[in-house]
């Protein structure tokens, strides 16, 4: 029994020890880095937490700019690390260097912008008036939902998927082996230039297509 009770004590602590939240205060705008593995939160408070020790993973907030990034001296672990990140209002999102960022709840907003570089990911649901969404260096954005107004630029191997995200008007462009998928009812404005592209579901009445040396543009 007693042999028990002290696994059991160590196992507490341990968890209690690898556990760390800290408020970061008020913040609209998140960046995040070195393959960490972030999941946003809905929340009446701005918190993160992470499931390992406390000095490990770094939260800097200048100005309502959150970065979230490995120390120094734990970067090579990234990939491995979870942190959940609750949040008030967040109108800018940026994934880098292979991190990714998921969403437990739709997300309602106005105004939102997802970057996606280096292989990063990010994959959530919105309900948004007008969306702005960047891809470079074959990182990837995936989104449902509804987004009345999208604006899209995939870059170097970047994608958007877009298909299951219903707008009203969109312009998108797909640049050096870019690749975009959205989903159209009235209004479409897409560019293709060096082997871009971009498939347009929806059946849009309105549309603008201009293919810059190469590239193609499909209407499915």
């Amino acid at each position: 029994m007693k042999k028990v009770l002290g696994s059991f004590l160590i196992l507490a602590f341990q968890l209690s020890f690898a556990q760390s939240v800290r408020n970061v205060g008020s913040f609209n705008s998140l960046k995040v880095y070195n393959k960490l593995n972030i999941t946003l939160i809905p929340s009446n408070e701005n918190k993160v937490e992470t499931e390992t020790e406390d000095a490990e993973v770094e939260t800097i907030n200048k100005n309502g700019e959150l970065k979230i990034k490995l120390s120094p001296a734990k970067i090579l672990q990234g990939g491995t690390i979870s942190v959940k990140v609750y949040y008030q209002k967040i109108n800018d999102i940026q994934a880098s260097q292979g991190s990714s960022i998921t969403s437990t709840d739709e997300m309602e907003t106005s105004m939102l912008s997802l970057t996606s570089n280096e292989g990063s990911k990010i994959d959530m649901n919105v309900d948004a008036e007008k969306l702005n969404v960047k891809t470079n260096s074959g990182g990837e954005v995936k989104i449902s939902g509804k987004a009345d107004n999208q604006d899209i630029v995939v870059n170097s191997g970047g994608k958007y998927y877009g298909k299951n995200a219903v707008s009203k008007n969109t312009s998108v462009t797909a640049n050096a082996g870019g690749f975009a998928e959205v989903y159209v009812k009235d209004s479409v404005k897409a560019t293709t230039r060096a082997g871009g592209i971009i498939d347009i579901y929806g059946d849009p009445d309105d549309r603008k297509v201009k293919n810059v040396i190469g590239g193609k543009i499909n209407f499915k």
